[in-house]
Order: C-alpha cells, then sequence, then structure tokens
C-alpha cells in the first residue's frame, strides 16, 4: 500500500514539474513576442516621429477644417478641406514672412493629383486662383514685402494688395486704401472670400485693419474689407473646382500657426 501511494506521489511530482516548465517556457515566449511588438511599435513611432506628417487635419465643431504643418518645409502641400462643399473661405492666422525673397502662395482650384511646384510664379488656368505673399529682401531691403491675388491666365488679373511704393510688386497698379499687410516685422491674421459666382467676388480682411477681426465672423463685412473684387477680365469664369494647396519657397523665414477652411462664406 505504502508503494503505491509512493508511486502515485511520484508521477503527481512529475506532472507537477512538466506543468512548470511548460509554463515557463510559454511565459518566456509570449515575453519575447510582446518585446518583439513593442520594439516594432516604438520603431515605427521613431520613424514616424523622424519622417512626420507634412500636415495635420483637424475638423472643428463648427465645420471649419485646419491645417497645421509640424515643421515648416520647403515644398507644396494640400490644404485640408470639409468633407462635402467647396470652399469658400479661407484664413490664414499668424503668417509671418522674414526671409529674403522669401514667399508663401496660396493656389485654388487646382486638380486632386497636381504635383508641380506651387509658386508666385506659377501659371494659372481659367478659373484657377493665386494669393502671394512675399517678402521681398526683407526688412530695409531694395525691395519691399508686398501682397496680391490672381486669377485665371491674364496678367490684367494681378491684384496687388499692397500701397507701399513698391513699383517692382505686381504689374497691376496698386489698389487705392489698401496698405494691407506688414507681414515681414509682425504676425497678422488675414482671410478672404471666393464666392461661387462668375466672376468671384473676392473679399479680403486683415485682423486689426478697419476693425476686422479675421476669427469673428460676425465682425467681418464688406464695409471693413481692405479689397471687395468684383471684377476680372479674361472670360470672368467662377472657381474652378478643385482642390486648395499652399506653397512655401524656403525651409525657413515662414512661419504660420494655421490655415482655417470653410464652405461658408463670411459675407453671403
Amino acid at each position: 500500500m505504502k508503494k503505491i501511494n509512493h508511486h502515485i506521489f511520484q508521477k503527481k511530482s512529475y506532472r507537477f514539474a512538466v506543468s512548470i516548465i511548460v509554463t515557463v517556457f510559454f511565459t518566456f515566449c509570449q515575453e519575447k513576442v510582446n518585446s518583439d511588438e513593442t520594439n516594432l511599435l516604438l520603431l515605427g513611432a521613431l520613424v514616424n516621429a523622424n519622417s512626420g506628417p507634412s500636415t495635420v487635419c483637424k475638423t472643428n465643431s463648427d465645420g471649419t477644417v485646419e491645417t497645421t504643418m509640424p515643421t515648416i518645409k520647403k515644398g507644396t502641400f494640400a490644404l485640408c478641406r470639409p468633407s462635402t462643399g467647396a470652399v469658400r473661405h479661407y484664413r490664414i492666422e499668424g503668417l509671418k514672412i522674414t526671409g529674403g525673397h522669401t514667399a508663401v502662395s496660396l493656389y485654388v482650384g487646382l486638380p486632386e493629383n497636381y504635383s508641380a511646384e506651387v509658386n508666385r510664379n506659377s501659371t494659372l488656368a481659367a478659373g484657377q486662383f493665386g494669393m502671394n505673399f512675399y517678402s521681398g529682401s526683407g526688412t530695409g531691403g531694395f525691395v519691399p514685402a508686398y501682397s496680391y491675388a490672381n486669377f485665371g491666365p491674364n496678367e490684367s488679373n494681378i491684384k496687388n494688395l499692397t500701397s507701399n511704393g513698391n513699383s517692382t510688386a505686381a504689374t497691376a497698379p496698386t489698389v487705392s486704401g489698401t496698405s494691407l499687410i506688414n507681414f515681414v516685422d509682425q504676425e497678422v491674421d488675414l482671410c478672404f472670400d471666393l464666392t461661387a459666382s462668375a466672376p468671384p467676388r473676392f473679399t479680403v480682411w486683415v485682423t486689426g485693419k478697419n476693425s476686422a477681426n479675421c476669427k469673428s465672423r460676425t465682425n467681418l463685412t464688406t464695409g471693413n474689407a481692405l479689397l471687395n473684387e468684383t471684377t476680372w477680365t479674361g472670360g470672368d469664369p467662377s472657381v474652378a473646382t478643385g482642390f486648395s494647396f499652399i506653397g512655401l519657397s524656403a525651409n525657413s523665414g515662414i512661419s504660420f500657426s494655421k490655415i482655417v477652411t470653410s464652405i461658408q462664406l463670411a459675407v453671403p
């Protein structure tokens, strides 16, 4: 009887030892898998952190969409846009350009797969719109900073938005009363409407000018706009249905916090 009990005890001990070995081995393998997965996740995060997205999109509760850039870098980037409807209102917040011969260009009505460089010298097709900010040679330089908009390929459609005595600016004459922007010495918030009419109405505001505030739609009227353009030449089409892009001419000397797009006009 004692031998039988001893034999049973030996079998139980053996099973217990095997169970411990299997458990330890399984735990080791599981920890190895988890460790490998963790390493892969960390590696992926490191790669993403180094490359980084060119733009980040955020949809707000009011339906506006924000485009931000983790790192300002030279190139052409698609702007984020609402899921439905064409963009009719744009707002650039905190724009400042300090680099000599440095430009920021915002173009509207381009195809989704647009791959060419967007810059202030880009040729527009009928219905395409461009808004350009150029710092010239920098503060006190030979070419003052200026801003201008153009619509379509016709050069007579260039609208100079800066009255600073710069005779080397856009080919169109300075628009009276639109001493628009000092985006070299300070940050500015600028916003504009582009209507669906043919030709589009182009209405521009700058925060602090004529008591306008680009972050408050109820504050924006045609009366306090710096420019309310309704006449274009060259066929006068409507704005082309398409996508919006921003072109940055340099990796430094440019800063802005975000670009906000909306399907709603500030002034219907």
